[in-house]
């Protein structure tokens, strides 16, 4: 499953920067995410670890706050898109390939661990959070950027539709073509987070993985996307923020 996953993204590198590059070079965008990581990681500068950074958007989000960051992903193709952005906003910032489930780094290396849009692609997500545990300073936070993507209670043919008419909207407002492609469809449907409610579910790993002080933060659609930004991008579902401290 892990080979498959890294596959699909290795082949969606391109399209997925080009769908979700916006949130860096946008100042409306990126300051209502850096507001979100303010809020989950508190002030000051913090040794960071942006696992499965893909194209390097929260990694350039936390960079542009003056955190020191350090982005991990197994697709070298992601990686060479989040070089790109990096360079192209002046940010020097390390890049690693490796696995969310074993991390490179040795224990307490970090003073934060975070991720967006990652856990619910991962085949062993409570190997994957004991090992962010582990790599974060006693007192260390955890913040985690996720959706209900393939929740089975959402209206598929509704989504879809959704999906359809939001394209005309991305090609007049952002002059660009927006490119998706799901996971196999067997391969989807063996991920844990299509078999569970979310968030509810993700609470309950991090509690069992040792993580105290865990908290949800529901509707971020709405804090996120202000008006047509909505009907543009809110059909593929709702994404929530979840913390927890070492």
């Amino acid at each position: 499953m892990k080979s498959k996953i890294v596959r699909h993204w290795n082949g969606r590198a391109v399209d997925y920067d080009k769908n979700v590059r916006n949130v860096i070079y946008s100042r409306r965008e990126q300051a209502a995410w850096q507001k979100i990581f303010n809020e989950a990681l508190g002030n000051g500068c913090h040794d960071i670890l942006d696992v499965g950074t893909g194209p390097g958007i929260v990694a350039n989000l936390l960079a542009g706050l003056g955190h020191n960051v350090i982005g991990i992903d197994s697709s070298e193709n992601m990686l060479k898109r989040a070089a790109e952005n990096s360079a192209a906003l002046y940010h020097s910032l390390e890049f690693v390939q490796g696995d969310a489930e074993n991390l490179p780094f040795e224990d307490g290396s970090f003073d934060a661990v975070v991720n967006r849009y990652v856990l619910w692609s991962l085949p062993d997500p409570k190997r994957a959070l004991s090992e962010w545990r582990r790599v974060l300073r006693s007192g260390g936070r955890l913040a985690i950027v996720d959706g209900t993507w393939y929740d089975r209670k959402d209206k598929p043919v509704g989504k879809r539709l959704w999906q359809s008419l939001s394209v005309p909207l991305i090609i007049l407002t952002e002059h660009r073509v927006p490119h998706y492609k799901k996971l196999n469809e067997d391969l989807r449907d063996n991920l844990w987070s299509s078999n569970v409610k979310r968030p509810d579910a993700d609470v309950e790993l991090l509690t069992s993985t040792g993580f105290k002080e865990v908290d949800v933060v529901e509707g971020l659609n709405r804090k996120l996307f202000k008006n047509l930004d909505y009907f543009k991008n809110g059909h593929a579902g709702e994404r929530f923020l979840i913390t927890g401290v070492k």
